[in-house]
């Protein structure tokens, strides 16, 4: 203990005897550890916290997969689920879960509510019980049972005050009573964002559908089996399934995931490229001070060779060197955790404020104990990483060689201080190439046309109960209706209701088939994209007619059924002809005539951003639905769009005072949230990679200002001998260059073989664009010349005799 004591006392005062290298060095290393603790503190928060149930590794979301149709995982239908139910023996508890948007009336103000339909086992196989009451039970998860809800604990606090009398009392929802049973707990937020549960209760209807596929499976494994085991098991009954409905089950398997991967899993790419980025930033700063260590001993050979020629074991050298270098890295860690402070505010602002609400665990992202704790062992980690080089060279000392400090000693340091460098060169360019391929993929999403025009035009959800609206011909009528009121507001200048809005993250596709063709088998059949829209749906967004016409109030249900297609559709099914008076089939008996076409839009298609996919749309008279997304374009005064607010809730509350009242948000605001992501990405990138091309300059001026230092003896006699300074300059300078060339070589190919993860989140960029490899290997041996300039430059001006006089 007392010689520890003494390596740390000594450690201190060589530290503060060289104020300028500590500095330096503790700088470098609080950018490695600071940025390291702050994305530990996003995954902490977004990855780690979120979602933990008790014995969660028995817990699973049980998928549909489709192979053959490079469909990995989908919701099951509630027919399947039945079958699972009764004939799977491998869950304790299994339950559906299906969204369901409700409207909360009563005296206060109409509110929409996120709620969910949930089997009565959701709560048993989560282990989570209501702070409140009760959750429902199974006879109320029935047709017939008892209409009862759940309250989250963020509703039941700021609609009902957080009064417990809340229990056993009567709630309208869609025009319809419930009873509040129970509260859940503050922390229980499942699936997120939900504000109510109520319970599954499919009808026959519903049980009889086995191609509406809508709902989420959540199961608890009963224990010994595996997820493997349980895995095999439901592939044997989905198999017994198909051969008894071929029309529906056919190439159809089961996968089963963490409830964790399920919810949190598009995230995964964005957590591990970032990750990787600053463990590229913390090993590139490692570098820097193993190099800078290096030189220190280099410069404290004789003092160590006295040391061990008065009897102090390599040992005890190598102890002492590696007592310094922790010492350095836990001030780094202590600067760093400052940083990180800053950085998890930072980062907790770069997300739209929408995107951010619905992401679990984004907005309480923190440097909490956890996190301390991670800075703290990263940064003992991290001291004896970048010690142990120079630990282990100081501990090899030679006492004659040392006291020689001849040139030929110091061969192993510079050689190992080259590698260092050239390592440096190489995870700097990766980092820039990540950095270019995302800033050139955000370049190509803002600089090239969508296909519409959201520029002035708002949007807000409805969602018809179906209480109040019982019937498919009073659901149209509604919207036909709103769309005829909200049209003849001031400064409207076009009004449309769709199923979906634009680049949504949500989807609705259906399987489709030319008619006049054989159908293909279930597993081989296209998907296309599919859109129901009421009239005016293109020109409320600016999409072009290519051919054909629009929908019109002459199609309505019993007129014959109608569709427009984009242009992707009609290359696919009918290259080189016109589509016009072409018919499909998507779902049903009867098929679906072409009457127009219409030009591309640029979707989220199963997580990537495509400019184009095959997508259909129907006309909202023929395909009712129950939730629409309303859009309104308005002009260009800024008074129309002000008082678009109040005018929309004055023309909702005049034809159903029971709706909730609309809360427009512009529809640049959703595009904003879609490509939220892939903006944080691109923005933390390109400050690591800043920060990476820093410190690589950092590393090639030392290693030159040092490799100077040493052989001015060299060229003092090269001078002597005749050489011209330019000849010094390029002597210098090239040596830069040549590590510096290693790097950008080493890195590209590196570079090309990580870019490919990056794939998912690019767009109409290749990952091994040549552009910007050859570009960021410019800038990285541009970045060497301007570091290695200035040593060149001092190399060159080394007075002869001055150098001679130092030997």
């Amino acid at each position: 203990m007392d010689t520890i004591r003494q390596d740390i006392r000594f450690g201190v005062r060589l530290l503060l005897k060289s104020p300028t290298f500590t500095l330096v060095a503790v700088l470098t290393l609080a950018l490695g550890i600071g940025a390291s603790t702050t994305i530990f503190s996003v995954v902490n928060s977004i990855w780690l916290q979120p979602m933990r149930f008790p014995h969660e590794e028995r817990l699973v979301m049980v998928w549909d997969s489709l192979p053959k149709a490079g469909v990995e995982r989908s919701e099951t239908s509630l027919a399947t689920l039945a079958d699972w139910t009764e004939q799977a023996a491998v869950f304790e508890h299994v339950a559906g879960i299906v969204p369901r948007s409700l409207n909360l009336g009563g005296a206060l103000q109409p509110e929409r509510l996120q709620a969910f339909r949930v089997g009565a086992a959701l709560f048993p196989a989560l282990e989570a019980r209501p702070s409140l009451g009760r959750a429902f039970s199974a006879e109320e998860d029935r047709v017939g049972g008892e209409a009862v809800v759940v309250l989250s604990d963020g509703l039941w606090r700021r609609r009902f005050g957080g009064a417990p009398s809340v229990l056993g009392e009567s709630v309208t929802l869609d025009g319809a009573p419930y009873t509040v049973v129970g509260v859940m707990p503050k922390s229980f937020d499942f699936p997120p964002g939900a504000e109510a549960w109520v319970p599954l209760a499919p009808t026959q209807a519903e049980l009889d559908e086995r191609g509406d596929r809508k709902v989420r499976v959540v199961g608890r494994l009963k224990p010994g089996f595996s997820v493997a085991m349980a895995e095999d098991a439901l592939r044997v009954l989905a198999g017994r399934l198909a051969e008894r409905y071929p029309d529906t089950d056919s190439e159809r398997t089961v996968r089963l995931t963490s409830v964790r991967e399920a919810y949190l899993g598009p995230l995964r790419p964005l957590l591990i490229t970032l990750a990787g980025a600053v463990g590229f930033v913390l090993l590139i700063g490692c570098a820097n001070v193993a190099s800078l260590l290096l030189a220190r001993a280099a410069a404290r050979r004789k003092e160590l060779a006295i040391r061990g020629a008065l009897g102090a074991s390599p040992t005890r050298l190598m102890v002492q060197a590696l007592t310094e270098s922790v010492l350095l890295s836990l001030l780094g860690g202590g600067l760093g955790v400052l940083g990180a402070l800053w950085g998890t505010h930072m980062i907790a602002t770069l997300l739209p404020p929408g995107l951010a609400e619905r992401l679990p665990g984004w907005q309480s992202i923190q440097v909490d104990g956890g996190a301390l704790l991670f800075c703290v062992g990263l940064s003992a980690v991290s001291g004896v990483l970048f010690g142990l080089a120079p630990a282990f060279q100081m501990s090899r000392q030679n006492p004659l060689e040392a006291m020689r400090e001849g040139a030929g000693a110091t061969v192993g340091r510079k050689s190992i201080r080259s590698a260092l460098v050239t390592a440096e060169v190489a995870l700097a360019l990766m980092l820039v190439v990540g950095a270019g391929l995302m800033l050139r993929s955000l370049y190509q999403l803002q600089g090239t046309s969508p296909g519409f025009a959201a520029e002035r035009v708002f949007y807000f959800d409805v969602t018809l109960p179906e209480t109040r609206y019982p019937t498919d011909a009073d659901r149209v009528r509604f919207f036909q209706e709103l769309q005829e009121r909200l049209s003849s507001m001031p400064g409207a200048q076009a009004v449309s209701a769709a199923s979906l809005p634009p680049i949504s993250r949500r989807s609705q596709s259906s399987n489709l088939y030319p008619a006049g063709q054989p159908k293909p088998p279930p597993g081989q059949l296209p998907e296309a994209s599919q859109r129901v829209v009421s009239p005016g749906y293109f020109r409320t967004m600016g999409i072009p007619l290519h051919e054909g016409r629009d929908f019109s109030a002459l199609d309505v249900e019993e007129a014959p059924r109608v569709a427009m297609i984009n242009s992707a559709l009609a290359r696919r099914f009918w290259p080189g002809e016109s589509p016009l008076g072409k018919r499909f089939f998507a779902g049903g008996a009867e098929p679906w005539e072409v009457i127009g076409v219409v030009g591309d839009v640029r979707a989220l298609w199963r997580g990537q951003v495509r400019s184009s996919v095959p997508e259909f749309y129907l006309p909202l008279a023929q395909a009712p639905r129950d939730a629409m997304v309303v859009m309104v374009a308005v002009g260009g005064a800024a008074t129309a769009a002000s008082s678009l607010g109040l005018s929309l809730r004055e023309g909702m509350a005049s034809l159903d005072p029971e709706q909730p009242p609309p809360s427009p948000r512009p529809l640049e605001a959703l595009i904003a949230e879609s490509f939220g992501s892939r903006h944080l990405l691109a923005a933390l990138l390109g400050l690591f990679a800043g920060v990476a091309l820093l410190l690589a300059a950092g590393g090639v001026y030392g290693i030159m200002a040092y490799s100077v230092t040493q052989r001015r003896t060299e060229i003092g006699v090269r001078m002597a001998l005749g050489a011209r300074e330019v000849s010094i300059f390029w002597l210098i300078l090239s040596q830069a260059l040549r590590l510096a060339g290693l790097g950008v070589i080493i890195g590209s190919v590196l570079a090309l073989l990580l870019a490919r993860g990056l794939s998912k989140l690019l767009f109409e960029v290749s990952p091994a664009d040549p552009l910007i490899f050859a570009g960021t290997a410019f800038v990285l041996l541009f970045v060497a010349l301007v570091a290695g300039y200035v040593p060149a430059w001092r190399a060159a001006r080394v007075p002869p005799s001055m150098a001679m006089r130092e030997q």
